[in-house]
């Protein structure tokens, strides 16, 4: 070690001077005045070694130390720090010193002491400066970070390491210090805070020694690091890594951004360095940072995006805003090229409207835009996933509506989703150029619509009675009594509830563990025709009583008993009425879920083997809230995810239905009519427009048996609501009827096919050719065995790599092996797993809904969640999440598998 220079002195530490007591008492010293060459700076008071008082006197003159010496305490050591010359001092103050001179202070036997050490490893101390690095380390290092050296060695690692934990807070749980901890405290908040600290209180050696050594412990990316946190730029290092990922290649402007980077925080760039910065940040932001470390880090990208210029560069990205963005102004532009011109207003909007190579350009869009890891929870993404179905309904060739039956199955299996995907169009983003495509796309689906609409309400209007056709009126005694007498049941009349609103509301309860069944034996969903008009009064009232009625809730609640007492339904004598309306289920108890009557008949399933609750949730919002910026889910309506829960642990089945649907406001005109039913219809019988139909019959409750119904959506005769029902489309007139169970299928349920549309899904591409996905057709629950059957084929997945598909080439690699071997007993296969893998890596946003897995895998839906684990058990590699089961669909990190399986 060198000696002291002829500049400035040097500050003595509490640390320091305590090692220079030490090594005096091991002399045998006894309590006096010890002088050290020093700076005369003391900030601290007194303290103790070795159970001796200790008063430290900073002096700059002969006489400030005459003056200590003459206010020393006797036996207790007094510090003299003092940077005169020992000439200058004299014999007399000489003689009073601790070996009769002034000691130089030794900041590295102050560490060796502070650590336990012996030696110090040379590696430590042979630097420039290492006066100064002791002397930082010693300013920086609090008591709880030092640990003793292993060995009685002090290393460089330990002692950099214990500034890493006790200064900056990197790994602060004592975990090494690699490029994972790095990147971790370089996106909390005050990371470049922490580096000024440093160098303010240890100095520039120090600061230069810490930089160089976290370089080095960030292996290749030691190039950026250092740099960067030289400069004070830590918080810099993960924004950068995600903009890395952008500044590889050869497209334009990728060489000029990297000599921006370059020569503004003197970085050394190449395409090895940037690709391995660019993993490492990608992985680190999705399996190291919190959500909101995350959206600090992507945020920062984006600013230094705009500030290097870089806009047109940042659309490559996977992981930035700006490049999901991007992609998702791709899809738009690909849809707008797609849609067909004003002259398809004249042409059969039952026949294709988009064109194969449109369809095509869309997916192909939409597919990048699948890859961005954002993909999954942006809104935006979430209103052109809905825009692409429509894409391709729209190219499709829509099932004939010629006869009442068939457009009731039309509309059931086909329209309703695509109002369903409307609504969610209808919701708009802010972006010119992509609203300006769902405009026009809504334009085009519209058409087809309000063809179907007015095919539909004529021929309403010229069936008459709908003989043979399902209706609210039977609904009771065809569908919900049969199932009652098998099993106890729980009817559920959610008042308004379309087609379109019950898709989101089915897929919660499957997700939530039930199973779907088709009533009266059917394999297919189906629905029922309301009363007209669709008004409450008259199509619930009809429902609930079993016959065409017309009347209130106390009619309804007369009229349901009655068809209890007339099938042997009955409710056992002394309990209350087994049906309740809106005051009977908002009496709940504080503390409770259900009001105690619902709760105590719904698990009376002996006593009361049909209970029928009145939800009138979504009718409300018709009034005064907007259903059109609502998911229809079981925790929105109001006791509906409390009422199926309850019914579930009472073994009870439940039929969903309603009296009539709804249409949406959005922009309607108002007609005058009089003599009026509501707002979508009226009695002026010989003022029937072309958006009008004139319907007659015994199921029209009027006075006379007649009634004009509104047919396009956008006409009403009253005030404006957020929305309106009582007219004659089939999202007013067709009304769900869905039936749910656990457990074994009751014997007059069916054992329901796939109910989404082929075009749902998604397509996948073949060249030019565009071919349908379809989810396999489930098998009935009761033929499986056990939890899995051998799976249908899988789609070819749409990532592949040389030799293969990636599921073929994950499933090949030597960490799968090892993960299958030592997983267990698995009761799913690998060709199970391979084909999950493929399936979801064809997917937009890499993730399916799970009644789509349950296909794949052969399994019920509620069983999807314990299928997934066991995949989860081989893929999940060291804790690491490759398979994600979230809230009703099932993902996967294509990027992090790649890296586990070592397929990248």
């Amino acid at each position: 070690m060198s000696a002291p220079d002829g500049g400035a002195a040097l500050t003595a530490t509490e640390p320091i001077i305590a090692a220079r007591l030490s090594r005096v008492a091991e002399k045998n010293h006894r309590p006096g005045v010890l002088g050290l060459r020093a700076a005369p700076r003391w900030h601290g008071g007194g303290f103790a070694h070795r159970g001796v008082p200790v008063t430290v006197a900073a002096c700059p003159s002969t006489l400030a130390v005459w003056e200590a010496l003459e206010a020393r305490a006797g036996g207790e050591w007094l510090v003299v720090l003092t940077p005169v010359d020992e000439k200058d001092l004299g014999d007399g103050i000489l003689a009073h010193l601790v070996d009769g001179r002034l000691l130089s202070p030794d900041p590295w036997a102050a560490l060796r002491a502070a650590f336990a050490a012996t030696a110090i490893e040379p590696a430590l101390y042979r630097v420039e400066r290492d006066r100064d690095l002791a002397m930082g380390l010693l300013a920086v290092l609090p008591q709880d970070a030092i640990t003793p050296a292993p060995g009685g060695v002090l290393t460089r690692a330990h002692a950099l390491t214990a500034v890493a934990h006790g200064a900056l807070g990197i790994s602060a749980d004592s975990t090494e210090i690699d490029l994972l901890a790095i990147l971790e405290w370089s996106a909390s908040d005050g990371a470049d805070d922490t580096l000024r600290r440093l160098r303010d209180a240890g100095g520039e050696a120090l600061a230069d020694v810490m930089t160089e050594w976290l370089g080095e412990r960030s292996g290749l990316l030691a190039p950026v690091v250092a740099p960067l946190l030289r400069r004070g730029h830590a918080a810099l290092l993960a924004p950068f890594g995600l903009i890395a990922g952008v500044l590889t290649g050869e497209a334009p402007g990728v060489e000029k951004a990297r000599w921006k980077l370059e020569e503004r925080y003197g970085l050394a760039l190449d395409d090895a360095v940037l690709s391995a910065w660019h993993r490492s940040v990608s992985a680190a932001t999705a399996t190291t940072l919190d959500a909101a470390q995350q959206r600090a880090v992507r945020d920062a990208a984006e600013r230094q995006i705009t500030e290097l210029g870089i806009e047109s560069l940042a659309a490559r990205s996977q992981e930035l805003p700006s490049g999901l963005r991007a992609r998702i102004g791709a899809v738009a532009a690909a849809i707008g090229a797609a849609l067909p011109g004003p002259q398809s207003e004249c042409v059969d909007q039952d026949a294709p409207l988009v064109r194969v190579e449109g369809l095509a350009a869309v997916e192909r869009s939409w597919a990048e835009a699948g890859r961005h890891t954002l993909a999954a929870g942006d809104r935006d993404y979430r209103i052109f996933e809905a825009a692409v179905r429509l894409v391709r309904w729209l190219a499709g060739e829509s099932a004939p509506g010629h006869s009442l039956p068939r457009a009731l199955a039309r509309h059931v299996r086909e329209d309703a989703w695509a109002d369903d995907a409307l609504t969610i169009v209808h919701r708009g983003v802010d972006d010119p150029a992509c609203a300006e495509a769902l405009r026009g796309l809504i334009g085009v689906a519209e058409r087809r619509r309000r063809a179907h609409d007015r095919g539909f309400a004529a021929m309403l209007a010229s069936a008459g009675a709908t003989d043979g056709m399902p209706v609210v009126e039977n609904v009771l005694r065809e569908t919900v009594v049969p199932l009652a007498k098998e099993r106890a049941t729980l009817l559920l009349v959610v008042d308004a509830l379309s087609m379109a609103a019950a898709l989101g509301i089915v897929r919660d309860a499957i997700d939530d563990g039930w199973t779907e069944g088709g009533p009266d034996g059917a394999e297919t969903r189906t629905g029922a025709f309301a009363v007209l008009p669709s008004l409450t009064g008259r199509s619930r009232t009809s429902l609930l009583c079993g016959e065409l009625r017309e009347g209130t809730a106390d009619t309804e609640r007369s009229g349901f008993l009655a068809v209890l007492k007339a099938t042997g339904l009955q409710a056992r004598p002394g309990v209350p009425d087994p049906i309740f309306h809106k005051k009977a289920l908002d009496a709940v108890p504080a503390g409770s879920a259900l009001a105690t009557d619902v709760a105590n008949a719904i698990t009376d399933t002996a006593g009361r083997p049909l209970v029928a609750a009145v939800l009138n949730y979504v009718d409300d919002t018709l009034h005064h809230t907007d259903p059109g910026g609502t998911d229809w889910t079981i925790d929105v309506i109001t006791h509906l995810r409390a009422l199926l829960k309850a019914a579930r642990e009472a073994g009870r089945a439940v039929v969903i239905t309603s009296d009539h649907g709804h249409v949406i406001e959005r922009g309607s005109t108002r007609l005058e009519r009089g003599a009026l039913y509501g707002q979508r219809a009226h009695g002026e019988l010989d003022r029937v427009a072309e958006s009008e139909v004139l319907v007659r019959g015994p199921r029209v409750l009027t006075a006379g048996g007649s009634a004009v119904l509104a047919v396009d959506e956008d006409i009403r005769y009253g005030a404006v609501n957020a929305g309106y029902h009582g007219g004659g489309s089939p999202a007013e007139v067709v009304v769900p009827v869905i039936a749910l169970y656990v457990g074994d299928r009751p014997r007059v349920l069916g054992a329901l096919q796939p109910v989404e549309p082929e075009w749902w899904w998604g397509r996948v591409q073949t060249g030019e050719a565009v071919a349908p996905v379809a989810p396999p057709a489930r098998k009935p629950v009761e033929e499986a065995p056990s939890l899995f059957d051998e799976p249908a084929s899988a789609p070819a997945s749409a990532t592949t790599a040389p030799g293969g598909s990636l599921a073929d080439l994950v499933t090949a690699s030597p960490v799968f092996v090892q993960q299958w071997k030592s997983s267990g007993r698995l009761r799913i296969s690998k060709e199970q797993v391979r084909g999950l893998l493929a399936a979801l890596l064809a997917a937009p946003a890499r993730e399916l809904p799970n009644a789509q897995v349950a296909a794949l895998l052969g399994v019920a839906v509620h069983q999807v969640s314990g299928a997934v684990a066991q995949a989860k058990s081989v893929l999940d590699v060291d804790g690491y999440q490759v398979l994600t089961l979230g809230a009703g669909v099932v993902g996967v990190d294509e990027a992090l598998m790649r890296e586990q399986f070592g397929v990248g």
